[in-house]
């Protein structure tokens, strides 16, 4: 049976030994939350700490017309790890999935190709976690350490651009496509940096910055994954930048950037005396809201969906344990809770879980696991992936005489799907079609 992998790689660069280092842990460690400005009514407040203690469940049938489900096919060459924050793009008939490189499947699941290769030689990445779509073309995009590599969708190599060198020897990462043949990346702070955010063109150059509103003085010249950024958000032609310390979601138009909405965290916002501290990478307040590692935001036409963590202080959504291997054992998932800001209303809801104490959206449709976005592929498309283990072990006849079923078609189809479904099989995509 396939290992269960449940980790957060963490990059941390220590720049009094110029070592850089990966440091896996088995829990996400969190941070967030210092704003850069104080907010103005201009821009949307997305009310989280009125939200906190107000948990409530919601369903699909409130946010999605259908779900279908595709099983990934199962191959040596294509073989894919459980992870509970899995990356993935779906474009017209394509699914990109990264394991050993990144992978191409179409819809029916069939895998089609392998997209280019790992190593260090011309056409070549170490690492496929982060990848986009160069929105132009079809072409889909691998960030690398140092360069970005785009392919076509066959996995043929078409072009490599390298990220701009900064004097400071800090890194751009988290990019993304920006339109025009430019990306947009962002860098760690550090506290003296003077830009957050930048754009650069194909031959590595900056043409332009965005300043950073955010100083302090640290007591060790470091930097770790929580003086980054999230993975841009983009919904349809719109591209949505957040970092974990900025309470504020920006928006690039026209390549410049506006403060589009601000999540509210009140006094519960991170302290930034605390970004000063870095000797522990564990470390984070007791007393804020903040973002983790993972999920970040999730943007769609109409919502945007997210991951938060609340004090211990306040009540929370009891949640059901999760097995952590590093440990061997069951450890409470209690600390993290979902959000859902509904753009038109100017909502906010944090989720409770349900009767089974999972997490995300209750699914009524089909009967199946919760749905938790993890991509918007544009048109209404909402894409998650469901674990196979995850699937045999919890979707049972006792699970589902315990589950409000509204299509029973989709159900009937899910439960062929899980008659087909073998232990160590390839995870299962689920496309979700919001309601217009």
């Amino acid at each position: 049976m396939r290992n269960f992998v449940y980790f957060c790689c963490l990059y941390f660069i220590d720049y009094g030994n110029m070592k850089k280092t990966f440091v896996l842990f088995s829990i996400f460690f969190v941070l967030a939350g210092c704003s850069d400005k104080t907010t103005d009514e201009e821009y949307a407040i997305i009310d989280v700490v009125g939200s906190v203690e107000k948990y409530q469940r919601v369903y699909c049938s409130d946010y999605f017309s259908s779900i279908e489900l595709i099983p990934l096919e199962t191959k040596d060459e294509c073989l894919l790890p459980a992870v509970p924050f899995p990356g993935i793009v779906l474009k017209d008939s394509f699914i990109f999935m990264n394991g050993a490189c990144l992978y191409a499947f179409d819809t029916s699941g069939k895998f089609l190709n392998h997209i280019g290769k790992k190593g260090q030689g011309p056409g070549e990445y170490l690492y496929s976690t982060l990848f986009f779509l160069n929105t132009d073309n079809s072409v889909i995009c691998v960030e690398d350490l140092r360069q970005i590599l785009e392919y076509d969708f066959n996995g043929n190599h078409i072009c490599s651009t390298k990220k701009p060198e900064l004097e400071d020897d800090n890194l751009i990462g988290n990019c993304s496509y920006a339109g025009d043949d430019l990306f947009i990346g962002s860098t760690f702070y550090n506290g003296k940096n003077n830009f957050k955010y930048c754009l650069f063109d194909r031959d590595g150059k900056i043409v332009k910055y965005f300043p950073n509103h955010i100083f302090f003085n640290r007591d060790r010249k470091s930097v770790s994954t929580y003086d980054g950024a999230f993975i841009p958000i983009r919904i349809d032609n719109h591209l949505y930048l957040k970092d974990y310390v900025n309470d504020t979601l920006y928006i690039l138009e026209n390549s410049d950037l506006h403060p589009a909405y601000v999540f509210g965290f009140g006094k519960y916002s991170y302290p930034k005396e605390n970004l000063e501290l870095r000797d522990n990478l564990t470390h984070f307040p007791q007393n804020a809201i903040s973002f983790g590692t993972g999920l970040g935001v999730v943007g769609m036409s109409n919502f945007f969906f997210y991951k938060i963590r609340v004090p211990d202080f306040f009540s929370k959504p009891k949640a059901k344990p999760r097995y952590s291997p590093f440990v061997n054992e069951y450890r409470p998932d209690d600390s993290s809770v979902y959000g859902i800001y509904n753009i038109d209303d100017k909502t906010n809801i944090l989720l409770d879980t349900d009767e089974h104490l999972q997490k995300g959206i209750i699914n009524d449709i089909n009967g199946g696991l919760p749905v938790i976005p993890r991509y918007y592929a544009g048109n209404g498309i909402v894409v998650d992936v469901w674990n196979v283990e995850d699937m045999k072990e919890i979707l049972t006849n006792e699970y589902f005489a315990t589950r409000t079923i509204k299509d029973q078609q989709s159900h009937q189809k899910l439960k062929e799907v899980l008659k087909s479904l073998k232990d160590d099989d390839n995870p299962v995509v689920v496309v979700a079609k919001l309601k217009k």
